[in-house]
């Protein structure tokens, strides 16, 4: 029987007696037996509590206890997972713990932080079933796969219908990384997803993505739980991504080249489906104006002239649309690229979607009409209301009440907690010279960036990034940057790299203390990326991403401000967005309490009052004229 450590819940030598992550001799150890009253107090995995990790702990405690929600914005370093997992284990009685992330590396570090706690504790890592699958089918085109496996799979599988008992039982006596997960069952030869969320009925926390609970597939994974939602418990991390990673699940687009693609495949195979398609071009080619909103009827009345005009056999979309479906899975089982007939049904099922919350856009250069959702709450407000309880987190979740506002979230408990890194190990400064404002992007702009930069560039120690609202005017600045004298190499992001690209990227600047790196706001390298071991010792901000001028922005504001006021019609849809961005951009050069680094804001918008307030109490920063005295100031 495992023995753990009362300071910090390590697994124990009985023959050593002695701890080995905080080295203390410990004569009277708790045996891991279940969750007694006294484990429940030895939860923490590490031997210290950090600054601002306390208060966290017992803000997240009491949401957890009470069933509300907590909005938390914690900056790095404060031991967020730690904290947020011991509390809601804490108190979770019955309940399931989801500890939702899109983040692969995030799914590790719970997983790593689960492992640290008593081994009393389980948690189960799960990803999407098409990624656990060891079949040849997994390689499918994900519709296809889906449908295999719902259908045919679930029946014909020997994966899925095979004992998985003992896959089960080493999942409830060990906490697995889904790779671990999947390698024993691959040995056992069952099927990894169910047998994860099989072992999960008796796990006390999932560890998946956003989808698992905002979205359709939730009502499944709980009856795989065996688990109602309000006996839920949710951790929403990095939960700033949440609104647009939910708005993205109902987004589409129709455009000429879909629909000629599509009665390509269809015309032989299912003659009535490409006569409809035929004619819905040709009234689709029809459609005439500008870029703009347009209203749903629009496209509604096309359909109704294609179904009327294509002398097929179907009097209404409900009857087309099932065999619109099942005539474009079969073109995609023969031929994995054929996708153009899916990805039309796909269009015609979000189109349908009713209301005024989903914005329509015509765009007469691609000759495409657009999708999407705008009020992430019709999604999330019904779940938030329905768990038990939880705690949104992120470093850079603010304004809380903007968060609360979007998410459909009421009487939500907003904190933000102090960073635990040394004030002194961060200096801020802004500019007054240099701004992105669209009316004063020129050449002479871009030359006083390319000046700008690489008078950082030239007076600091080590690697340095600078982030553009865009890649157009990055690359417009780094142009007048091979004008400059600049005593570091350039390394410039390019929207077309893979992942691999990105990482041979950022591990260059492992290898060398002389790189500048350029990159954008809200782009792979700006956000979700941790620089570790301090390789970039300067970040500058070069400009506000704030979101330029498009129908979807203008339907956004307008939404808002209808729903809310004028005021946060605006904020909501363009302000805090972009400041979110800088935050995160901002934050990418502190990453432990050993990291010193210098952030430039080069915009003089930063310096005006409005702007300033939009950012938070903590992010203090002043205006200078000489960046060279700044730099050589703070680096010696």
């Amino acid at each position: 029987m495992d023995l753990f450590c009362k300071e910090c819940g390590a697994v124990i030598s009985p023959k050593t007696r002695k701890c080995p992550r905080c080295t203390q001799r410990d004569i009277s150890l708790n045996r891991a037996e279940g969750p007694t009253e006294t484990s429940k107090k030895t939860l923490f995995p590490f031997p210290k509590v950090r600054k601002g990790q306390k208060q966290f702990m017992e803000d997240a405690e009491e949401a957890f206890k009470s069933g509300g929600t907590l909005i938390a914005h914690a900056p790095t370093g404060i031991g967020k997972t730690a904290a947020v997992l011991t509390s809601a284990i804490k108190v979770r009685g019955h309940r399931k713990i989801f500890f939702l992330t899109s983040k692969q590396s995030q799914h590790h570090i719970a997983i790593e932080t689960i492992k640290h706690m008593p081994s009393h504790i389980r948690g189960i890592d799960v990803i999407s079933k098409q990624h656990m699958c060891p079949r040849e089918e997994s390689s499918l085109p994900y519709p296809v796969f889906e449908k295999f496996c719902n259908d045919t799979g679930q029946s014909h599988c020997n994966l899925f219908n095979r004992s998985m008992n003992k896959a089960v039982a080493s999942m409830e006596g060990a906490t697995m990384h889904v790779h671990e997960i999947v390698q024993m069952c691959r040995r056992y030869g069952v099927c990894p997803h169910k047998s994860a969320l099989v072992a999960g009925r008796n796990a006390d926390v999932i560890v998946c993505d956003y989808n698992y609970v905002f979205s359709d597939m939730r009502e499944r994974i709980l009856e795989l739980l065996e688990v109602e939602l309000d006996d839920c418990m949710l951790i929403v991390d990095e939960a700033h991504n949440l609104p647009d990673r939910v708005r993205s699940h109902m987004e589409d687009y129709m455009d000429l080249e879909l629909l000629k693609e599509s009665f390509r495949l269809l015309e032989n195979s299912h003659p009535d489906l490409g006569a409809f398609i035929k004619r819905l071009s040709l009234e689709f080619n029809d459609i005439k104006g500008k870029d703009r909103l347009i209203h749903k009827e629009l496209v509604d009345d096309k359909i109704a002239v294609a179904l009327r005009g294509g002398f097929g056999r179907y009097e209404n979309m409900e009857e087309l649309m099932p065999q619109l479906e099942d005539a474009a899975r079969g073109i995609l089982e023969k031929d994995p690229v054929a996708s153009a007939p899916m990805r039309l049904f796909s269009f015609l099922t979000t189109w349908s979607v009713e209301g005024d919350a989903v914005f329509r856009v015509f765009d007469p250069k691609e000759v495409s009409v657009r999708v999407g959702l705008l009020d992430p709450s019709l999604l999330t407000a019904d779940v938030f209301r329905s768990v038990h309880s939880s705690v949104l987190m992120s470093g850079t979740l603010y304004p809380g009440e903007m968060y609360a506002d979007i998410l459909g979230i009421s009487d939500a408990i907003i904190r933000s907690y102090e960073s635990p890194f040394p004030r002194e190990n961060r200096k801020v400064i802004s500019v007054d010279h240099l701004t992105t404002s669209y009316n004063e992007r020129d050449v002479t702009m871009y030359q006083a960036y390319a000046n700008a930069i690489s008078e950082v560039a030239n007076n600091i120690p080590g690697n340095g990034a600078v982030f553009f609202p865009s890649y157009s005017l990055m690359n417009s600045v780094a142009d007048r940057l091979g004008m400059v004298h600049l005593n570091k190499d350039m390394i410039v992001e390019d929207r077309r790299y893979s992942k691999r690209d990105r990482e041979e990227m950022i591990g260059s600047l492992h290898h060398s203390r002389n790189k500048l790196l350029l990159g954008v706001q809200g782009g792979s390298l700006s956000e979700g990326v941790d620089y570790k071991n301090n390789i970039l010792c300067s970040v500058m901000i070069a400009g506000i991403p704030f979101p330029p001028p498009s129908p979807e922005v203008k339907a956004l504001e307008e939404y808002y401000t209808k729903k809310f006021d004028k005021k946060r019609g605006y904020e909501y849809s363009r302000v805090f967005p972009a400041m979110n961005r800088v935050l995160q951009a901002a934050g990418r050069c502190i990453r432990s309490r050993n990291d010193r680094a210098l952030i430039v804001l080069m915009d003089r918008r930063f310096n005006q009052k409005h702007y300033r307030n939009m950012l938070p109490e903590d992010f203090d920063y002043h205006s200078t004229k000489n960046i060279r005295d700044e730099c050589k100031e703070f680096f010696t």
